[in-house]
């Protein structure tokens, strides 16, 4: 009985290091793949941004522009989402960009180009509720 105490507490401390070890190596991995997902959304980025030069350059002019059309409102999409935990200097730069943007991003035609999914043409209706809200000013009747 005297050496049973001893024995359970080398186990416990053993096994409480284990336990240890192991949630460190994960939220190390998960730092990790924090660190490389904006690596992998700029690489899909600069992928679809090739697919729109090869589109330009075999004469495909308006597939071309709906993926940059596309690019375009994801990326107004995200501006939209960062700015909720901006400071408001950086809010009112954004908004006055976004109007800019706005008002020179041309009216895309009602139907999608082929292989578009339904999401991409909600994509760009909502970064033309964005645009129109930045043009006139009112982002308190913003909708997420």
């Amino acid at each position: 009985m005297d050496w049973l105490i001893p024995v359970l507490g080398i186990a416990v401390v053993a096994g409480c290091l284990v336990a240890a070890t192991t949630y460190r190596e994960i939220e190390r991995q998960a730092h990790a793949e924090e660190a490389f997902m904006p690596a992998l959304d700029r690489l899909s980025h600069d992928h679809t941004l090739s697919l729109a030069l090869k589109a330009l350059h075999d004469g495909e002019v308006d597939q071309a522009a709906h993926r940059l059309d596309l690019l375009l409102c994801w990326d107004i999409l995200r501006a939209d989402a960062e700015l909720a935990s901006a400071d408001a200097r950086t809010r009112g730069w954004a908004k006055d960009i976004l109007g800019r943007i706005a008002r020179v991003r041309p009216k895309n035609a009602e139907g999608p180009a082929a292989g578009s999914a339904r999401e991409h043409h909600e994509a760009q209706a909502d970064a033309q509720r964005i645009l129109e809200l930045a043009l006139t000013g009112d982002h308190s009747a913003r909708t997420r």
